[in-house]
């Protein structure tokens, strides 16, 4: 309602500064023709100009420290039941009930110009329609008809009338009068809108005199001119003694007969007062200016949240579950200006308080690179990232770099640190995750005997690159601190809490039997012998933790280096097998002990 209102203040506005430009500076000229477009043309400006709005984007600085303000003291003040008047509610009906009153007031002027037009003769003439009444009526026209009573006048002065009508028929003057009639009936609360509508109506009698009297001259010679224009006047004069006609038509008599002699005879106007019309421009765009540019204030981003983003990122668009609707069109229209980037978010959709929970995002550069994101639900979404960097990489991603999913072309999720995060790496993937960590085997216990320790986890094999290339790295696997790693299908998974599981049972099984035998073996000897197995078994697994980094690293290059990559997999493969091969001989060693602690009991 509130919108409504603000529309019809501005172009009641833009009426009124386009009739104070033709009172004080046009209405005295003799340019008619182009005087009834500059009016018309003000009228569409009026209701079109209000519809346009332009965003400007104002970057300001982040506030440092914001205050809580659930931290101040509330004083809680009963609340009193008021009777308020809703004057919007006031004012639009008073609106729709003057509009109501204008528009049967046109629909009554209607059935008027249908009674005085049916059931009569007409003469066609030409491309007109002539109409002789026997009743008393001003001449006047509407389209093509000619309504007139040739018993009220002499063969000269209908020559007249009709030549008048003949140039309102013409030059579709009838269009002119139904449009201001229109607007009469939009803006009838503004005053300025009536005088309008009658400096259109005067115009027009203008240009039908001058035209008029120009046709009926032409035919005559030097000395009758001087006798038709004072006839063409004489006319005019003996026209105003009869009633006025319907109000929506073309009437030969108008009020103001001073002035359209006047006019009739005044001198051309000097081409160069032409400069005129452009007066109106700077108030035009003094309108734009002042009125139709939405100003958006755009937060500036903060150290913190640079640091989330890619430092080397040219382009970065950050979307999280409050970004309002102002927002994703400055972002997109900033990126479009400044990178020739085509973004586009579409099926927004939003929960009962305001936040996004489903979101369409598309991207194509100049390149002709494009990818979409897409992401539905419930709840709210998750912040996403869209970026290009130095290097021509494009895409989405979270704002947290480390667990994101990248595909240039084709259907992208994202996660975030949480929560499972896929990474996909494709031909033309952007981003590499860092390569998880194998666990460290764990220190041996102080014990008089060590346990069987457990079997070091195997290499995956090698993924065959040239069918699929394609890696999934899952982090955090249902909270329980897994790292798994998937090549083309062969799932590999460290856990090494259950490593860590597995070795206590085996340790407390070996302190039960060394206790139950009674048996004195140098404690020093056995720890010695633990802790060299199981050091060498940790440095094995470190020693492949490098290459295994590397290997994922080269996935990402060309076809030779993924043959590359493949070899160092086996050779990260070779070492865990060498680490199993030492725990496998420090076992049999501690198997050995024990079989000798027996037999010297025995």
């Amino acid at each position: 309602m509130e919108a409504l209102f603000l529309y019809l203040l501005k172009a009641s506005g833009l009426i009124t500064a386009f009739f104070l430009a033709y009172h004080f500076l046009l209405r005295k000229e003799t340019f008619f023709k182009s005087n009834r477009w500059f009016l018309l043309v003000g009228l569409v400006t009026s209701v079109v100009l209000p519809l346009v709005t332009f965003t400007k984007i104002v970057w300001v600085d982040p506030i440092a420290n914001s205050m809580d303000w659930s931290a101040l003291p509330t004083n809680e003040i009963p609340l009193q039941e008021t009777f308020a008047i809703n004057w919007y509610f006031v004012f639009a009906a008073i609106y729709g009930v003057g509009i109501s009153i204008f528009l049967v007031r046109f629909v009554i002027d209607f059935r008027e110009l249908r009674k005085v037009l049916s059931g009569k003769t007409i003469q066609q003439q030409a491309d007109f329609k002539l109409i002789d009444l026997h009743e008393t009526v001003a001449p006047f026209s509407y389209f093509n008809y000619i309504v007139y009573n040739s018993e009220m006048y002499n063969a000269l002065e209908l020559e007249s009338i009709l030549a008048h009508e003949k140039v309102h028929c013409e030059q579709n003057h009838s269009v002119d009068v139904l449009i201001t009639r229109l607007f009469c009936v939009l803006f009838w609360y503004n005053p300025i809108i009536w005088w309008y509508q009658k400096a259109v109506l005067q115009n027009l009698e203008f240009i039908a005199d001058k035209e008029a009297l120009r046709a009926i001259t032409a035919t005559r010679g030097s000395a009758e001119v001087n006798e038709a224009r004072k006839t063409y006047q004489i006319t005019l004069l003996k026209v105003t003694t009869h009633n006025p006609c319907v109000a929506i038509t073309n009437p030969f008599y108008q009020s103001l007969i001073k002035k359209r002699i006047v006019m009739l005879n005044k001198n051309q106007s000097k081409k160069w007062n032409s400069w005129k019309y452009v007066v109106i421009i700077p108030a035009i765009l003094a309108f734009l200016l002042y009125f139709q540019v939405n100003v958006i204030a755009q937060e500036k981003k903060s150290s913190a949240r640079q640091e989330t983003s890619a430092a080397n990122d040219p382009v970065t668009v950050v979307v999280d579950k409050n970004t309002s609707d102002e927002q994703l069109k400055a972002e997109v229209a900033r990126v479009k200006s400044e990178y020739a980037i085509a973004l586009k978010f579409s099926k927004i959709k939003r929960n009962s308080n305001g936040e996004i929970t489903a979101i369409k995002a598309t991207y194509k550069d100049a390149s002709g690179k494009k990818g979409t994101y897409q992401a539905s639900g419930d709840e709210p979404i998750k912040p996403l990232r869209f970026f290009k960097d130095e290097e021509g990489a494009i895409g989405f991603g979270s704002p947290i770099t480390k667990t994101i999913m990248i595909k240039r072309n084709g259907l992208a999720s994202a996660g975030d640190d949480n929560e499972d995060a896929d990474i996909v790496i494709s031909e033309d993937t952007v981003e590499a995750p860092e390569a998880p960590e194998a666990p460290e085997a764990p220190e041996a216990p102080e014990v008089a005997e060590a346990p069987e320790a457990p079997e070091a986890p195997e290499a995956p094999e090698a993924p065959n690159f040239k069918k699929e290339k394609r890696i999934i790295i899952r982090k955090n696997d249902g909270g329980t601190g897994k790292v798994s790693i998937t090549i083309n299908g062969e799932k590999m998974e460290i856990d090494p809490e259950k490593i860590i599981a597995d070795l206590e049972p085996s340790i407390q099984k070996s302190l039960a039997e060394l206790d139950h035998l009674k048996i004195d073996i140098d404690a020093k000897e056995i720890k010695r012998i633990t802790k060299n197995a199981m050091r060498e078994a940790r440095e094995s697994i470190r020693k492949s933790k490098p290459e295994m980094e590397k290997a994922e690293l080269d996935m990402q290059r060309a076809q030779p280096e993924m043959e590359r990559a493949k070899l160092e997999m086996e050779k990260a493969r070779a070492e865990l097998q060498q680490a199993r091969a030492e725990i496998e001989k420090s076992k049999a060693e501690l198997e050995k002990l024990k079989a000798d602690a027996k037999k010297s009991k025995n």
